[in-house]
């Protein structure tokens, strides 16, 4: 099975997480991404006031478009739905966008997560 029809729109569960995604063509040209990350989370290790992070990403094209930082009390664990998105083409470089999750609340973090690349489905 090829990348594209593997991870085209939704990706089943890896390591716990899914991932799914829109892209939206807007008549003028211009496009909006939504992805949409679910996955359990757990409180392990204190990255300061009693809270463990993690940092939700959307890359394209080696830049960071959008991301969010989750607390998750020590010693809890749940589930987590995050939502990303930005305007802009996709795939201008580079095939697809890249999702990823890291420790912390850096960029350059330990990753816990890393889809790459994936293929929003296109919606008029």
């Amino acid at each position: 099975m090829t990348d594209h029809a593997r991870n085209a729109g939704s990706a089943p569960a890896s390591d716990g997480w899914t991932v799914t995604g829109t892209r939206t063509l807007a008549e003028d040209a211009r496009a909006r991404v939504d992805v949409v990350i679910r996955g359990r989370v757990e409180g392990r290790i204190d990255r300061g006031g009693g809270v463990d992070r993690l940092r939700f990403s959307v890359w394209d094209d080696g830049q960071e478009l959008d991301f969010k930082i989750v607390d998750i009390p020590l010693g809890r664990s749940g589930m987590v739905t995050v939502r990303l998105g930005f305007e802009g083409n996709v795939a201008i470089e580079a095939d697809g966008i890249g999702i990823a999750i890291t420790a912390g609340s850096d960029a350059n973090g330990e990753r816990v997560f890393d889809l790459d690349p994936f293929f929003p489905d296109v919606a008029r």
